[in-house]
């Protein structure tokens, strides 16, 4: 049929027909447009979710980095013991958390005294089951600082300390003690006949039993009285037992009160704790020792043990200071030795070798002058600051020890045969007996305490401060330098009951500690506190006063065990 013009006009203007064709167009746009949006929205749903769980991986990872750290830091627990943290993934320590775990482990590099600590962090994945948790490993570097020192917190080490009780003489004197020390007898004490104790304070915790002509103290004037202290009673040769209080003079009690100015005995005495030493704890612990031996060495140096992890007095005799010089050290450092001798004033320092010094501006010590190093670094002839640190420039002997100051050792125990001078730093531990065999004046720097299974033997003299020939005991101060000698021995190189034994003539500055007894022979000269079970005597030991001790080596027994602390942690990876 043939559409007339007008009739075709009017179905061209019909729009019901574009119009489903727009509707449908539209709709396949908005679809298409949904279903990016959809598809868009999902993947940024799951970009968030994965960023989240590497944000949560991470923290667990920082989480696992604390806690390694406070097992270093833990007091009770030693930093550089190498088995203070696990050392492999596989026997990781670990905490738990909601939808994740934090693991850590740590390596000791012993001669630079570095933890290697690796945190991992493990978050659930939140792709769902079975698809693989998400990891972040992070590692650091964390040095560690070990503890030379400790404030003293038994006054036992302020004293000659004679710890047995049970018996009717306890503590007997069978010769003089003159001096000014400070002495305390835990039980009671007995004078034999003719003995004069002159110590600047007597502490008796049970009797005091006066033989003929023996006394305490001189009743010339105030200044030869001894303050005296006695808990139980007192006595004078055959007469009666009186309660030791008061005016004793007619017990030959010669006394004075602490004020310096009243006749008299204080009945009331102090009561000091019995030290203990643990030997089984720094068995394990010391540095160097058993456990952890040296990680620089030059000579023949000390046997620390002979078959560890048995702690049985495998090693024989050690002598500190043989003819040839040894060097044993734990952790950083670095020693030489001077070529020529110095005077005070000198300020060019010529060494043997400049190996492992530093090659920027370090610190020296020589005996107990410190000295800065400002040029010549690298070579063996260095220009010096002399009397750095607030220490006094003074001479110094050729081939003395030049030590590099700034470095901190874990530990160290070295001697110089041709100066005679012997380096201790730390606790250590030698399993066995040791001895000082060289007969003449010796010397040694540093702090530190030597625990023995065995027992010590001193043949010669061995001085921290040194005037001519002879220990200076008016300028030592044991609150900076000090070596104290535990030992738990009985007999062999000593006399049978003896934990500890000193011959004829010799000095000695320092502690020391005996299982047993502590013996002395005659015209002994010492400087320090002595604790033992007894103290025997042969003729006239002179004890010599020394400062009130604030400050003491560590593992000093009775002492709270101070190991190693960390340092904060560095040089982040990961």
């Amino acid at each position: 049929m043939r559409l007339s013009p007008m009739r075709l006009l009017r179905q061209l203007r019909r729009q019901d027909g574009i119009a489903l064709v727009i509707a449908v167009g539209t709709l396949g746009v908005l679809t298409i447009a949904g279903t990016t949006m959809m598809v868009y929205t999902t993947s940024n749903t799951r970009v968030s979710s994965r960023s989240k769980s590497d944000e949560n991986s991470f923290s667990l990872s920082e989480a696992a980095l604390n806690n390694a750290m406070a097992v270093l830091s833990n007091p009770t627990n030693n930093a550089l013991d190498p088995d203070t943290l696990t050392s492999s993934e596989a026997s990781a320590s670990s905490a738990h958390y909601e939808d994740g775990t934090a693991e850590w482990w740590g390596v000791l590099d012993r001669s630079a005294a570095v933890w290697t600590i690796t945190a991992l962090g493990i978050y659930k994945n939140p792709a769902g089951p079975g698809a693989a948790d998400v990891r972040r490993k992070l590692t650091a570097k964390v040095p560690v600082t070990p503890t030379y020192q400790q404030p003293l917190n038994n006054p036992v080490w302020n004293y000659l300390y004679a710890g047995h009780t049970g018996s009717t003489c306890d503590q007997s004197l069978l010769n003089n003690i003159s001096g000014s020390s400070r002495m305390y007898v835990a039980g009671n004490l007995c004078l034999s006949p003719n003995v004069a104790l002159a110590q600047s304070a007597v502490i008796v915790g049970g009797n005091l039993d006066v033989q003929n002509n023996a006394a305490v103290g001189a009743n010339t004037d105030m200044s030869t009285r001894v303050e005296t202290y006695v808990g139980g009673n007192c006595r004078y040769g055959v007469g009666s037992w009186v309660a030791c209080t008061g005016n004793q003079d007619a017990n030959h009690v010669y006394s004075k009160l602490a004020d310096g100015a009243t006749i008299g005995v204080n009945h009331t005495a102090p009561v000091i704790a019995p030290p203990t030493a643990d030997y089984a704890k720094w068995y394990e612990n010391a540095i160097p020792g058993p456990s952890q031996s040296c990680t620089t060495s030059s000579g023949t140096s000390p046997t620390f043990d002979g078959n560890y992890p048995s702690r049985d007095n495998s090693v024989s005799t050690v002598d500190l200071t043989p003819a040839s010089s040894y060097i044993c050290r734990v952790g950083p450092g670095a020693s030489t030795s001077l070529s020529s001798a110095l005077t005070a004033s000198q300020t060019s320092v010529t060494v043997a070798s400049a190996s492992g010094f530093p090659t920027s501006q370090f610190h020296i010590r020589i005996d107990d002058e410190v000295m800065t190093v400002t040029a010549g670094i690298g070579t063996s002839t260095w220009t010096v600051t002399r009397g750095a640190n607030g220490t006094t420039a003074a001479s110094h002997a050729a081939s003395q020890t030049v030590i590099w100051d700034d470095a901190t050792p874990s530990g160290e125990l070295s001697w110089n045969a041709t100066t005679k001078t012997l380096t201790v730093k730390g606790t250590m531990f030698i399993d066995g007996s040791a001895k000082v065999s060289n007969n003449g004046l010796n010397t040694y720097n540093g702090q530190g305490t030597l625990y023995l299974s065995g027992t010590f033997r001193q043949t010669g003299s061995l001085c921290a401060s040194v005037s001519g020939s002879a220990c200076s005991f008016s300028t030592w101060n044991p609150n900076t330098e000090m070596l104290t000698i535990v030992a738990n021995g009985n007999g062999g190189q000593v006399n049978p009951g003896d934990s500890i034994q000193l011959d004829n003539g010799d000095y000695f500055q320092g502690g020391l500690y005996g299982t047993n007894a502590v013996e002395f022979g005659n015209n002994v000269n010492i400087g320090g506190p002595v604790v033992g079970s007894q103290i025997l005597l042969s003729n006239n030991l002179t004890t010599n006063n020394f400062p009130t001790i604030t400050t003491v080596p560590s593992g000093m027994p009775s002492n709270k065990d101070v190991f190693a602390q960390p340092n904060p942690p560095q040089m982040f990876a990961g």
